[in-house]
């Protein structure tokens, strides 16, 4: 029994006029991203450890490398207080906000500044299974990209995944515009970090086609160096650990995209009497489009698949493997502090 007036609290949520976080651990999730964010490590209260093993009180603070527990804290956080305040008033629209500014900057610092091994953000999703796939059947590049282990393969680079959760916190997974904001913001953001090891390169892979006017537009405001339609480098260093890599070049004014790296044979597929249209995402009457391609026919063929042609592009992203790993021997890469 409570009174109408007293906070009320079940399995750890408040449950007053709507489910909500206590306040008290949303400050304590914020003090673990600002201890985060300065030291790459945070604390977290256990009950101590007692003779014979077991745990009571006091609480003592325990120091914490892995960004797992507070990232699961800040999701709980972000999933209860997004279904809470759905209603459109100011307030409950500021709240929210601070609290996606907050778990942006945790994703961002977890993928992108604390990263444990390359990651490659694409225009799309399948754009990762179209290249996991092809490093997965393309002995030549293991084991640097990925390997065989226990009869598993284990990919040696991480693709970002475009969750729902991501794509509404982040704003990526929506093509090469979403991708122009990232990259604009890119080193605004790596400054909010004091500690920053910038340990692995982050890549940005996109289609050598129209939607990439504004990535060349902006990357050659910033650099010297001409990137462009016709320009044919392995990649394109924005700085820090930030590359850019385009998809390879086609005949002089013709665009490429990833799926021009699949053979006619295999995009000529038909599914259930419908042809593949590279530019559709989703089925209609007549076509299908990229993600049933990706799913109902790359990854059913794979093993037998002529991946051939997307040697020249997993070159590129040996390239830029291999130039992080020589910046990072000769120290020089810059630090956003």
């Amino acid at each position: 029994m409570q009174f109408r007036g007293s906070r009320q609290v079940t399995t750890g949520l408040m449950v007053n006029e709507k489910v909500n976080i206590r306040q008290e651990y949303l400050r304590a999730a914020r003090n673990m991203c600002h201890a985060l964010f300065r030291t790459g490590s945070y604390y977290r209260k256990v009950p101590a450890t007692l003779a014979g093993g077991a745990t009571g009180d006091p609480l003592v603070k325990e120091a914490i490398t892995s960004l797992n527990p507070l990232g699961g804290t800040l999701a709980h956080i972000y999933q209860v207080k997004n279904g809470a305040n759905r209603r459109k008033d100011s307030l409950q629209r500021k709240e929210l906000t601070a609290l996606q500014v907050l778990y942006s900057r945790f994703l961002f610092y977890k993928n992108f500044v604390a990263n444990t091994m390359p990651i490659i953000v694409p225009e799309g999703k399948t754009d990762s299974v179209y290249l996991r796939t092809a490093i997965q059947h393309l002995p030549a590049y293991h084991p640097q990209l990925g390997e065989i282990v226990n009869s598993k393969f284990q990919a040696k680079i991480r693709f970002m995944k475009f969750s729902n959760t991501v794509t509404d916190v982040m704003k990526l997974g929506g093509g090469s515009q979403n991708l122009l904001a990232f990259l604009k913001q890119y080193e605004g953001n790596l400054r909010a970090f004091k500690y920053a090891p910038l340990a692995w390169p982050v890549i940005i892979l996109f289609d050598n086609d129209d939607g990439a006017k504004g990535l060349f537009s902006y990357a050659n405001s910033k650099k010297q160096k001409h990137i462009g339609f016709n320009s044919t480098d392995s990649f394109y260093y924005m700085g820090y650990n930030l590359y850019l890599v385009k998809t390879p070049e086609g005949n002089s004014d013709q665009y490429t995209c990833i799926e021009d790296l699949f053979t006619q044979e295999l995009l000529r597929t038909t599914v259930n009497g419908k042809t593949f249209d590279m530019k559709k995402k989703d089925n209609n009457e007549e076509s299908y489009g990229k993600h049933i391609f990706a799913q109902c026919v790359v990854i059913p063929q794979a093993a037998k698949i002529d991946f051939s042609g997307f040697t020249k592009l997993l070159d590129r992203i040996i390239a830029v493997l291999n130039d992080h790993l020589a910046k990072k021997m000769a120290k020089s890469l810059p630090s956003p502090a």
